[in-house]
């Protein structure tokens, strides 16, 4: 399988994560991951021949966890977990979410602390490599695991529900010939927080292209208004000593290498105003947010999150499956772009002030007949507002469920919807910026000279209107998010 993503239970990034949910790119298991997940299982076998008790097999799960289940009704017990825990509501998940919640999963259960049927584990990917995606639906979880959307996954791999073929939903095929459910398998596939992982990958490989992105932009708005560059030398950051700060510096000295700017113009402030001069310090927040969620990331992907962890032959009563460390640093993230999104909403205002570009209110060709940009303002700072009324941390709430036994939750999978729909808020933005800065650079008569953002700048020139009339701005919106959604390497 040449090309394959191979999975092998510890060196699963999120960059692979998204190229297999979302470019379709196909997976193969280690051998030492397929080995590791069959030593496990006979582990379980061992000590159940043993007699020793194991939650979830020998166990009823949750507040039943005082209930014995017999030899006699394993198969029907772990058939009975699936079933029971399938209980996803709601709006169906989108596919490519559905195939990286998979791909995560498979990759721990090649860590080895589940030991599943290895029919069941293949059967995990050859969906995969056939485009096969259960359908499941957005809530049930609260992260302490996504066992709704794992049971739903497990079901239609053993033919029960439905999955999403092309863009038509099915009945899922049963397969041939069919897998028997013993041991553990139930609990062993569902004992894990991998639909959220999937979700945070994806959001994170989203979060870091947008960033980039968006101080493309607001090197374009610097050069727009002539913002003193001197806020980013690197004698300013070492003066904080902050890393992500001192590294937003840097690209953005990188970005506007070789533009222009003479601070003894007798028409120049002493100091730009906030949207300017704190950029580093603020989106270097941002930048550290999203170092610090590749870093649980790293971990989360690979880990051995099943309750109990079959380790050495033993089975460890765990809490692995609670997605708390992934929750916080979703919820930090969330945060750290809401400050970016007040100071790139802030960068829109300070264009359209005659005050900071000399030039025309709002950009306008004719002011008083033309309102010009007047209105993106208000675009501009909604979608911000939206941004920051989605940056609730989820630390602050949590339920009481299983009679009290579970009286703890993550919250992580909502974190994660959270940032998702934070994300395509600050493309609006981003690309408000974009139609706005592009606009006072023509109407300044500026060609932008740094070496970053020239490429940039041109292909913004192709992709929106040129004219300075008053038309439906949103439109230019739409378009200028477009082009941000291409890639580095596609732009020009």
């Amino acid at each position: 399988m040449t090309g394959a993503i191979v999975l092998d239970g510890g060196t699963l990034t999120s960059t692979a994560v998204a190229t297999v949910a979302r470019d379709g790119a196909s997976v193969e298991l280690a051998p030492a991951a397929r080995a590791r997940n069959r030593e496990a299982r006979e582990a379980i076998a061992a000590l159940l021949e043993r007699g020793e008790p194991l939650y979830g097999a020998t166990t009823g799960v949750g507040a039943l966890r005082d209930r014995t289940i017999s030899d006699a009704e394993r198969e029907r017990f772990q058939w009975n977990l699936l079933r029971s825990h399938a209980v996803s509501a709601g709006r169906p998940v989108e596919p490519e979410l559905v195939r990286a919640g998979m791909v995560v999963r498979a990759n721990q259960l090649g860590a080895g602390g589940a030991g599943v049927a290895p029919a069941l584990l293949d059967r995990l990917i050859v969906a995969l490599n056939d485009g096969i995606t259960p359908l499941t639906r957005e809530f049930g979880s609260l992260g302490t695991g996504d066992l709704p959307a794992l049971a739903d996954i497990a079901l239609a791999l053993l033919g029960e529900g439905q999955v999403w073929s092309g863009n038509r939903l099915i009945d899922a095929p049963a397969p041939a010939p069919p897998i028997r459910l013993g041991l553990r398998d139930g609990l062993g596939f569902m004992s894990s927080g991998a639909m959220t992982a999937g979700q945070a990958a994806l959001a994170s490989v989203d979060a870091r292209a947008l960033q980039a992105r968006w101080l493309e932009v607001a090197a374009l708005s610097f050069e727009a208004l002539a913002a003193d560059p001197v806020v980013l030398d690197p004698r300013v950051q070492a003066a904080r000593g902050a890393r992500g700060q001192a590294a937003v510096a840097a690209t953005m000295r990188e970005l506007l290498a070789g533009a222009p700017f003479d601070p003894r113009s007798p028409d120049r402030l002493v100091q730009d105003p906030y949207p300017f001069r704190v950029l580093p310090q603020v989106d270097g927040v941002a930048r550290d947010a999203l170092d610090d969620l590749d870093e649980v990331l790293r971990r989360e992907l690979n880990a051995r999150p099943e309750n109990a962890l079959i380790h050495e032959g033993r089975a460890l009563p765990t809490g692995n499956f609670h997605a708390a460390e992934v929750g916080a640093a979703l919820d930090s993230l969330r945060a750290a772009f809401a400050h970016s999104a007040s100071l790139i909403a802030g960068r829109v205002s300070a264009l359209l002030d005659p005050r900071m570009s000399g030039l025309e209110p709002f950009l306008a060709g004719d002011p008083g007949p033309d309102s010009g940009h007047m209105m993106l303002e208000y675009t501009a700072h909604a979608a911000a507002a939206e941004v920051r009324s989605l940056a609730m941390p989820m630390a602050v709430q949590s339920v009481w469920a299983s009679l009290g036994v579970e009286s703890h939750a993550s919250l992580a999978a909502t974190a994660a919807v959270r940032a998702a729909q934070m994300l395509e808020a600050m493309e609006v933005l981003v690309a408000t910026e974009l139609v706005v800065a592009a606009r006072a650079l023509r109407m300044a008569g500026r060609v932008p000279a740094g070496a970053g953002v020239q490429r940039l700048y041109a292909a913004a020139e192709l992709a929106l209107p040129r004219g300075l009339e008053d038309r439906r701005f949103g439109q230019d919106v739409e378009a200028a998010r477009s082009l941000l959604g291409q890639t580095a390497e596609g732009l020009g």
